[in-house]
């Protein structure tokens, strides 16, 4: 079946008479025009339900086509027929648009009968364009979901992203591929072992998961590549693009700036001043910066040490017109120039620097291990 499934041809028709829900009959038919399967969808409460009863061979087939076409299925005998269910997760799954439009039909006509609302009918749709909320990540399936609530400062937004285990194997599987890959647990997961009947999780943090992501991204691991783009995929179906986009800056410039040969000028001042390199240092697992520049022939360095202080990453360095003119240039922030005396450097520099090639990824995995900068998990 895998290799016929491109010739396969989807047809439907929608039907609604009087009295009863209407339902969408879809059919499935080989290169020759011959039906090999068919299967109805009708709207079950607030979901939707692609089901066929009959029998053993009709719905293995059925169960076979719907498997390649990427839906989660399973054949099951009641009462001496063979049943196949499918619901909104799995409807959605399949990414062919002659089904797809198949199922939105369905919603529409659902709608135009009064049998479900506008919001009903909008989420459903959303359902549908956007696919399941799932990506996978390390082999293992996590569900995405966008939230928001009022504060008292306006509008809270986060990104949860979690996978809820359905065993202790699947759970320690899971940890031991995302350990395997490079995540670290307390910086890029936190994981609760399913114990005594509760349910467990493993919970990837924000932002720092989808930066460890973006860095395997351009390892050339493929899966992080198909991982990223199907977050992408349901970021722009489901209206969070922006929040995404924020999350996965920091990780997307990184290292995108060849510091060495910048120049750094100031006409008023009369300085010039060529950047010759920026480099990590450590000092008890802190990271310290050095600039090394060139200016009048003379080499001269300057450095500063980050930390964080109660929740705070800060870093204080002393600078001079000249080197205030270089540390501006390297932070892309005029409001730097012509400061003098101890300066305090925050996070918005740190992530500045992180452009610089060289020294981003060390900076990034400092800050991701160095703060509790994550969102909220709330229980779903």
């Amino acid at each position: 079946m895998e290799r016929d499934i491109d010739k396969l041809k989807i047809e439907y028709t929608l039907y609604s008479p009087p009295g009863v829900d209407p339902w969408v009959e879809v059919r499935f038919r080989d290169e020759k025009g011959n039906e090999i399967a068919r299967v109805s969808v009708r709207r079950d409460r607030k979901s939707l339900l692609a089901y066929f009863n009959g029998a053993k061979e009709n719905a293995e087939r059925l169960a076979s086509i719907l498997s390649v076409l990427g839906a989660k299925v399973e054949v099951k005998e009641y009462g001496g027929d063979w049943r196949v269910n499918l619901y909104t997760d799995s409807i959605t799954a399949i990414r062919r648009v002659e089904w797809l439009d198949a199922v939105r039909a369905l919603v529409e006509e659902l709608h135009k009968r009064g049998l479900i609302g506008k919001e009903q009918r909008d989420r459903l749709l959303t359902e549908i364009n956007a696919g399941p909320n799932v990506v996978e990540i390390a082999g293992a399936e996590l569900s995405v979901w966008f939230r928001e609530k009022e504060t008292k400062s306006g509008k809270t937004k986060w990104l949860v992203i979690v996978y809820q285990p359905g065993s202790s194997a699947a759970f320690d599987a899971a940890v031991k591929a995302l350990k395997g890959a490079g995540f670290v647990e307390g910086v890029h997961f936190t994981a609760k072992r399913p114990e005594g009947g509760a349910k467990g999780h493993v919970y990837l943090k924000m932002p720092t998961s989808i930066w460890r992501l973006e860095e395997l991204r351009r390892q050339g691991i493929d899966w992080a590549e198909r991982a990223l783009r199907r977050l992408e995929e349901i970021a722009k179906a489901r209206g969070f693009s922006d929040l995404l986009e924020e999350y996965l800056r920091p990780a997307r410039e990184a290292e995108t700036v060849d510091p060495r040969g910048l120049v750094a000028e100031d006409a008023e001042r009369g300085i010039k001043a060529v950047i010759r390199g920026v480099r990590v240092e450590w000092d008890n697992n802190r990271p310290r910066v050095v600039v090394e520049y060139e200016i009048n022939g003379v080499v001269k360095t300057f450095y500063f040490t980050w930390g964080a202080t109660g929740g705070r990453i800060q870093a204080s360095v002393r600078l001079n017109d000249e080197k205030a003119l270089v540390l501006a240039t390297l932070l892309g922030d005029e409001a730097i120039k012509g400061k003098s005396g101890t300066v305090k450097l925050v996070t918005n520099h740190l992530f500045a620097l992180t452009r610089l090639r060289g020294i981003g990824w060390e900076l990034l995995r400092w800050y991701a291990g160095a703060t509790k900068n994550d969102t909220e998990f709330y229980s779903l």
